[in-house]
């Protein structure tokens, strides 16, 4: 009888430690997956966001942006054991023990508006050159980054965010298109760079496009210089916004380059938004860019990788997609171009928007367990 009091304890005691050890290495996981799923959902809201934004402007609609301030969390952990005699036939009663162990969590979501003077300067405020700057050296090719970026090049007009009977004539839009590709072979060869040089004489940086000397000579470094009226056979060309100085006398080593505003950019961007049919005849959404003689896709910039597409049902291969009045608009997953370019998007939205005095939060929400 002293043996099987014996072999009870310390079956209890090891069935104690056993269920510590699973609470230490329980919570070690849950931690990690709870993260990850935080994460990922909120990668995922804030590309719907940016994504439904985009389909508003498309509309003429407002937009509105809500902030994710805080998240937080309240996890606890409940173990039990329990034992007992357990009367069997013919035998001697035996000792029992069951187990229990488990976890809960319980998120707080603080959301803020995005809203103010502050934040609606950020959004109207054209992109400064040092951020062109380093966005170019991020990763992005020059070719999808001017294209998206920039109003003006040496007063050559790219193609404006939202049409009017007065848009830039589309034999304009395709000189700039044309010059941006040619930017774009030249980085492909790696015969080009953006730099920023800061002297100590001066508190402004400057910037620079560069030419490298192996393809200095080649047909289209001759032609960008030529389409874009500068000295020809320089390595370096000063990148500068426009001037009245500069239009008055205007100097061929310089670039005059005119950045969009971040709203301009997703304005931009809104005009490939595919226009459900019934929208269309009803007159519920605008036309996009405008129709002119000489161009046949209405004066989109030939080659500009970004398509949101339009259906009734919700997508099966979607790398982001939203319902809006009554139709689903997504970026198709299979569609590189297009992911690429709204990610660039989004970091643009991170660099503009970011380190924005807030309101205090007008809604919190504690979840469920």
């Amino acid at each position: 009888m002293v043996l099987i009091k014996r072999i009870s304890t310390s079956i209890i005691a090891f069935a104690v430690l056993l269920t510590l050890a699973g609470c230490t290495s329980f919570g070690s996981s849950i931690l990690a997956e709870e993260r990850v799923n935080y994460n990922t959902a909120l990668q995922i809201t804030n590309d719907e966001q940016l994504l439904l934004n985009l389909v508003r402007l498309r509309y003429l609609d407002s937009t509105a942006f809500i902030e994710v301030s805080s998240i937080t969390a309240q996890s606890s952990f409940q173990s039990g054991i329990q034992g007992g005699r357990v009367p069997l036939p013919s035998i001697s009663p035996m000792f029992g023990i069951t187990g229990s162990l488990g976890y809960s969590t319980q998120p707080t979501l603080v959301y803020t508006p995005l809203q103010g003077e502050d934040f609606i300067r950020r959004l109207m405020s054209p992109l400064t050159l040092e951020r062109l700057v380093l966005l170019y050296h991020s990763g992005w090719d020059i070719k999808r980054l001017f294209s998206l970026c920039l109003n003006e090049i040496n007063e050559i007009h790219n193609i404006r965010g939202v049409p009017h009977p007065d848009s830039v004539p589309s034999r304009e839009i395709h000189k700039f298109a044309r010059i941006v590709e040619l930017l774009g072979d030249l980085d492909a060869r790696n015969g080009l760079d953006l730099l920023m040089e800061t002297q100590p004489e001066s508190a402004a940086p400057q910037y620079f496009l560069r030419i490298l000397l192996n393809v200095l000579e080649t047909s289209e470094a001759q032609s960008l210089t030529q389409l874009l009226d500068l000295q020809p056979d320089q390595t370096y060309y000063r990148l500068a916004y426009p001037s009245i100085q500069t239009e008055k006398a205007p100097n061929r080593d310089t670039i005059s380059v005119q950045p969009r505003s971040l709203l301009g950019i997703m304005s931009f961007l809104s005009q490939w938004v595919d226009r459900p049919a019934h929208d269309h005849e009803s007159d519920r959404i605008n036309d996009g860019f405008y129709e002119t003689p000489q161009s046949s896709n209405g004066g989109k910039p030939p080659g500009f990788p970004f398509s949101i597409k339009s259906q009734s049902e919700r997508p099966d291969q979607a790398a982001v997609a939203v319902r809006y009045r009554n139709h689903w608009f997504f970026i198709d997953d299979a569609d590189l171009g297009s992911k690429g370019t709204f990610s660039l998007l989004t970091q643009i939205f991170a660099l503009q928007a970011s380190a924005i005095p807030v309101t205090p939060p007008v809604l919190t929400l504690p979840l469920g367990r």
